[in-house]
């Protein structure tokens, strides 16, 4: 029986493609995004959508995020990081939440989807009946995320 096509994998494979075209796999960049792999997924599992994504947006600004919201393409995103942010580390959040902010839109998720700031999102996330689903779907696209960050990435 044949399974059908993972949508979360699909983006997580852009994403680290469109990184890995820009970074390569050593570049500090590349490096502490697959720090930020590895320890924020245990955070979306923990303390959830809401908190994360807050979390992030205190390292990297949620101007950064707001972008993901309108130009969600892995390469757009990775673009944009880069001409913003100048340390590694701040990059390596901004791309993290970016990408996931990014695949929930492209996973049509409702919080997401309409949503025109950063705020908008939280506020959306904070009163969803939905929340679990949601959550369920960034928790998949992390998880594979971390898979191939670890995979493809040298560790700091």
């Amino acid at each position: 029986m044949a399974r059908s096509r993972d949508p979360a994998l699909d983006f997580a494979l852009k994403c680290v493609e469109a990184l890995r075209s820009r970074y390569g796999d050593k570049h500090e960049v590349a490096k502490r995004f697959r720090a930020r792999c590895r320890s924020l997924v245990e955070s979306l599992y923990y303390s959830g959508l809401t908190y994360t994504l807050a979390y992030i947006a205190s390292k990297a600004g949620s101007e950064v995020l707001e972008e993901a919201l309108k130009a969600s393409s892995p390469e757009g995103i990775v673009d944009y990081v880069e001409k913003a942010h100048k340390s590694p580390e701040e990059a390596s959040y901004a791309l993290y939440g970016s990408f996931l902010l990014s695949s929930l839109k492209e996973l049509k998720a409702p919080e997401v989807v309409n949503a025109k700031s950063f705020l908008d999102v939280l506020k959306e996330l904070n009163s969803s009946k939905t929340l679990p689903i949601t959550e369920e779907e960034a928790l998949r696209f992390a998880e594979w995320l971390k898979r191939l960050a670890e995979a493809l990435f040298e560790a700091e």
